[in-house]
């Protein structure tokens, strides 16, 4: 029988790290504060899987190869401080956007749950014990589409429509939330 995995579904910008628009350059690249913390306790028990929308593909703004160049470099930089990230998805799509390739109405641009749905196929995860921690009214959409438990990080992209499961400052304090809520059960 096949192990059943948990996830936590982790927004990139804005979450994991500064959110710079349309980030194009590594050397941009600044984790916001306590990530490395929160992300080492999360892993103990959590698959930790990135699912980042990056519609500046779509837009003409960069191609895929910078997408892929920025979240290898942000893989790098965790796994040399012993934090390891399972996998990462990301949607280049954008309805509107100008590369026709692109400009698509897909399935996995956040909030829908395409991202999700690979992962959850890949690794055999059960979602309604997993969570998607990011930034954005999308974030907490796709937590509810996928079926998962929903933590908002608070800051300004936050548009306050939707209702998180709970809201933190950082992805530490949402690890203690999720991990407490474990020994509570």
């Amino acid at each position: 029988m096949k192990k059943i995995n948990r996830a936590i579904f982790l927004d990139r910008d804005g979450t994991l790290i500064e959110e710079k628009n349309y980030l194009s350059n590594k050397n941009e690249i600044i984790f916001l504060d306590k990530v490395i913390d929160g992300l080492k306790l999360l892993q103990k028990k959590y698959l930790l899987i990135i699912v980042t929308n990056q519609s500046g593909v779509a837009r003409g703004y960069f191609d895929e190869n910078k997408v892929v160049e920025i979240n290898n470099e942000i893989n790098e930089r965790l796994l040399r401080n012993n934090v390891i990230i399972t996998d990462v998805y990301y949607c280049p799509h954008y309805k509107n956007g100008c590369v026709k390739k692109y400009s698509i109405d897909c399935n996995c641009r956040k909030p829908k749950t395409g991202m999700i749905d690979a992962a959850k196929k890949k690794y055999n995860i059960d979602l309604s014990n997993s969570f998607v921690i990011g930034d954005k009214d999308s974030d907490i959409i796709l937590a509810k589409n996928a079926g998962c438990k929903s933590i908002l990080i608070e800051n300004k992209n936050y548009i306050n429509k939707e209702i998180p499961n709970n809201k933190c400052k950082n992805i530490l304090e949402a690890a203690n939330i999720i991990l407490n809520s474990e020994s509570s059960e």
